[in-house]
């Protein structure tokens, strides 16, 4: 076992009272507080998740005795019973995760990426951001980030990150630099920076890995932007990889119950919801209009591109009025919302329109 693991272990306090595992995957073992029930498909949701992340990382997913195991405790004495902070939501060290909500893949990867080390927060924040997955979020107008790489670099801990509101950042730069310099080289970056790692330190080990320094390659990003969403440039391992639904390029009609007991649906999440993944793909990119019909006011549908910064995705509202959207030609992840708690009826039309001057 590296020594930055050897160190976490010497000084992590310990967590008290904590369930025995009740449920067995083939890579994630779940130990749920009384009355906490995963829906149908989550653990294999997980499972599935740690595999993809291994693969891409180029390591075997954790088996047998090495599983990761996954804590899922009730929310009031949360903060009492592990070692998370308490402006954290959750937290993740020595192969386990400690969480009030479920699923949450963020925690899983950096579950995978223990074994390259604790770098700076930057980099172990930043590479759980951009991989963690789409889950139930929804895409929005939301604003970018403002804050600055270099107000990052010298934090120490994921909290630091959160007060300072730079999760988002260190996202996006994890984005940029894979995307830029290859997913090998970010690793072996991230392997050689370590927990107390000066600028100076990270500056020397960016021109071995990347052949640019770390100010050149911090002016690049800002220079460029932040110009798209956290949806946008996740990675979307699962999300991309779900099974396709079939359509002709000209009009797709979808239509199924969705509940938390279904052997797909993965939950229940921090919101009480239910999310199917599915994936769709546009042969020919243009305007198609999207109708959703739905029981209850949380059924929505997403589509999401499956490219990193290259298209936006768009959430439709149960019983909307048809949305009229551009979509661009590929692979879209196409999710289905609803509650947890409540069985309902959700159903998704996508019609391509034709253009001006169509032969009928």
């Amino acid at each position: 076992m590296r020594l930055a693991l050897l160190v976490l272990a010497a000084v992590a306090p310990a967590c008290i009272d904590l369930p025995e595992p009740n449920q067995f995957g083939a890579h994630v073992i779940v130990a749920a507080d009384p009355g906490h029930e995963l829906c149908g498909g989550s653990l294999a949701h997980m499972d599935e998740f740690v595999a993809a992340l291994s693969d891409e990382f180029s390591l075997a997913p954790p088996t047998g005795d090495d599983r990761f195991t996954f804590y899922w405790l009730d929310a009031e004495q949360f903060h009492e019973r592990t070692a998370c902070h308490r402006e954290s939501s959750a937290c993740a060290y020595l192969g386990a995760s400690y969480t009030p909500y479920a699923p949450i893949n963020h925690e899983l990867v950096h579950n995978v990426a223990e074994e390259f080390g604790y770098p700076r927060a930057l980099f172990v924040e930043g590479l759980a951001v951009a991989f963690e997955g789409l889950a139930t979020e929804v895409a929005v107008d939301a604003p970018r980030s403002p804050v600055r790489v270099h107000d990052l670099l010298g934090l120490t801990t994921g909290v630091q990150l959160i007060r300072v509101g730079g999760y988002p950042t260190a996202g996006a730069f994890t984005s940029h630099l894979i995307h830029t310099h290859g997913l090998d080289a970010y690793l072996r970056m991230y392997e050689a920076v370590g927990p107390l790692e000066s600028e100076r330190g990270i500056d020397t080990i960016f021109r071995e890995e990347f052949g640019v320094s770390l100010a050149d390659s911090i002016d690049v990003f800002e220079d460029a932007g932040v110009r798209c969403g956290q949806l946008e440039r996740d990675a979307k391992l699962l999300e991309c990889a779900a099974p396709e639904l079939e359509w002709d390029g000209e009009r797709l009609v979808h239509h199924r119950s969705l509940a938390c007991d279904q052997d797909d649906a993965v939950g229940p999440y921090h919101d009480d919801s239910v999310v199917v993944f599915h994936t769709v793909t546009i042969p020919e990119g243009g305007n198609h209009i999207i109708t959703v019909l739905g029981d209850d006011p949380r059924n929505k549908v997403s589509l999401q591109p499956c490219t990193i910064c290259d298209g936006e995705g768009v959430t439709v509202e149960r019983d909307a009025s048809p949305r009229t959207l551009a979509l661009a030609a590929g692979r879209h992840s196409l999710r289905l919302h609803g509650p947890a708690d409540l069985r309902t009826s959700l159903g998704v039309r996508i019609e391509r329109v034709e253009p001006p001057g169509a032969a009928p």
